[in-house]
């Protein structure tokens, strides 16, 4: 159903930067009772960061508990910028339609996606630039680099494989694969040898040396986030010079903590097929029981879908000695206190009928049978591998130039898996959005005699996790208090001071230890999902509860006190 101007996204091909914000502007003009749209952010070309806000307009949108997800940290896992789009159009279609079940939530809960954080990288990647971790910083100024740069040499507008050959080189043709080159062994002939590598020009050259240069869009941007930052370099790249260094992670942080409602968050990669947990490191900020939690929130989301839920330590470390620093991810929990999960959708190993214990290690410690089995699954796909074909360098003479298409195959899915792939993450941020806390507020009032009137307030969280977010989030200052606050008019009189700060509460995912839902040793929590406060006030007249449940929501009652009992109640979300 078109809505005015934009049209249903399926996930049918990958769509460019300029269509993604050129949709999501049609979408907030056309359903701005639903969604609004902001930028909050611009990268060093002026493109806009763009955020977008899902739930029923009005002043109550920022009083909601809210869900945050995002895509495009890495500018080639295009995957997770496509995502975003489809739950956004899912989402709005359903609304339009009067799905009774997205109305009801959406109008007692927000949702806050910014579906591209490196749009800059990410556009430059669509035209078929070279390799963009992130974002198109340069290099600093004064910076000399020599080696190989990645440059569409042959001028078809691709930057493919180039190889020639030579007896000290590293690879082989593989005889098992005609096409494709296997790592040298002591048996292969030194006259059957090849340097192969990206296609590209010497920067610098000496004539004489064949090394790769330093990339020259080397910053990681998943790696410039606060959250245990420290100077960082894997792969020739780097986690940029402070935190926050750079305008994208600048601005993603800002409008996070803006809006300290978000109880949960999920950040989109490739391409893993994993939902990657704490704890991040060995010395995590976390606790034991916040780990739990997390971990068994991980497992319940990913039920069904294909992907599985992975520790980062110790399932997901490229250096056990080397501790991950300045993820995004991490940062939700560790400087927020809010769950932040990272999805990494799609596997092109299971896609090719592979199955590591430890998927890292197809990048870090290849088997290349593995790699044939990948390159052989999808080079067999029209238009994914291109015959090598001989070529005049200009600096080092006769070599060949062809190879694959490792974004579309590897990276992401082919487009005609993406559709799928999208569904996949789609049913994973489902199950997400739906673990947010969630207050209901009620209120009665009982006569006392001689004009007394005792009001009491019951606040309790029905979602599940607590109203902390994170057991952590209780002893960091931007996390919403809990409290209950009896404002009086005049002519009424209050016996007890107005406000009352009370204790966060427990959601029924378990709180501080999951063991709580353990089937053969049932037992309750050590804190309480539900607290309350009490008043007494004299004479009759009109007074608000005003109420704040952390994470779970905020907002406001208002009471008539007469001389007759009554019983009133607020509600602030719905599972």
């Amino acid at each position: 159903m078109a809505q005015s101007g934009w049209s249903p996204y399926g996930g049918k091909s990958y769509l460019t930067f300029e269509a993604i914000e050129a949709w999501c502007r049609q979408a907030a003009a056309a359903m701005p009772e639903w969604i609004s749209l902001e930028v909050v952010g611009q990268t060093a070309a002026g493109r806009p960061l763009l955020l977008l806000t899902v739930g029923a307009a009005g002043p109550e949108r920022n009083n909601r508990p809210a869900f945050w997800l995002d895509g495009g940290t890495h500018a080639i896992e295009w995957t997770g910028v496509m995502t975003p789009i489809y739950t956004l159009s899912r989402w709005l279609s359903g609304l339009a339609a009067g799905d009774k079940a997205l109305t009801a939530w959406f109008s007692t809960h927000t949702a806050h996606v910014m579906p591209c954080i490196s749009p800059d990288g990410f556009a430059a990647s669509m035209a078929g630039g070279p390799f963009v971790r992130s974002t198109l910083r340069p290099p600093p100024s004064g910076t000399v680099r020599t080696g190989l740069d990645p440059v569409d040499v042959d001028g078809d507008g691709v930057i493919r494989w180039m190889r020639w050959r030579h007896p000290a080189g590293p690879f082989v043709c593989d005889e098992e694969a005609p096409g494709f080159m296997r790592p040298r062994l002591l048996d292969d002939d030194p006259d059957a040898a090849w340097f192969v590598c990206d296609e590209g020009l010497f920067l610098e050259w000496d004539g004489h040396r064949w090394t790769t240069a330093p990339r020259g869009f080397g910053l990681d941007l998943n790696r410039n986030f606060p959250s245990h930052w420290a100077p960082f370099s894997m792969f020739a790249m780097d986690g940029g010079a402070y935190p926050l260094s750079a305008p994208e992670s600048r601005a993603v942080v800002d409008a996070f903590a803006a809006r300290p409602l978000i109880g949960a968050g999920l950040t989109l990669h490739t391409y893993t097929g994993a939902l990657l947990m704490p704890p991040y490191r060995l010395d995590t900020a976390l606790s034991t029981g916040d780990i739990e939690l997390m971990q068994q929130l991980g497992r319940d989301v990913v039920r069904d879908t294909g992907y599985r839920a992975l520790p980062i330590v110790p399932d997901f470390t490229y250096d056990p000695k080397q501790s991950i620093v300045g993820v995004w991810a991490d940062t939700m929990g560790a400087t927020f206190g809010v769950p932040g999960f990272t999805l990494e959708q799609w596997n092109p190993l299971a896609e090719c009928g592979l199955e590591l214990d430890r998927p890292v290690d197809f990048l870090v410690r290849p088997d290349p049978a593995h790699v044939r089995k990948v390159l052989v699954h999808f080079g067999a796909r029209p238009g994914v591998f291109t015959p090598w074909r001989a070529f005049e360098h200009p600096q080092i003479g006769a070599v060949e130039v062809g190879g694959f298409d490792y974004l579309r195959t590897i990276r992401n899915p082919p487009d005609e898996l993406l559709p799928t792939e999208c569904q996949r993450g789609f049913q994973v941020i489902e199950r997400l959005r739906r673990a947010l806390p969630r207050a209901r507020v009620e209120v009665q009032m009982t006569p006392l005699g001689d004009d007394w009137t005792q009001v009491e307030a019951i606040i309790e969280n029905l979602g599940y996790l607590p109203t902390s977010g994170l057991r952590a989030g209780e002893r960091l200052v931007g996390t919403p208090p809990v409290s209950l606050t009896l404002e009086v008019d005049a002519g009424l009189q209050r016996a007890e001071p107005a406000g009352r700060a009370l204790d966060h509460l427990d959601g029924w995912g378990g709180g501080e230890r999951s063991a709580v839902q353990h089937a053969a040793y049932p037992t309750l929590s050590s804190r309480s999902h539900r607290t309350f406060a009490t008043w007494r006030v004299r004479g009759t007249g009109h007074a608000r509860l005003i109420w704040h449940a952390g994470r779970a929501g905020r907002g406001q009652v208002d009471l008539t006190i007469d001389r007759a009992a009554a019983v009133v109640g607020g509600l602030s979300g719905r599972g």
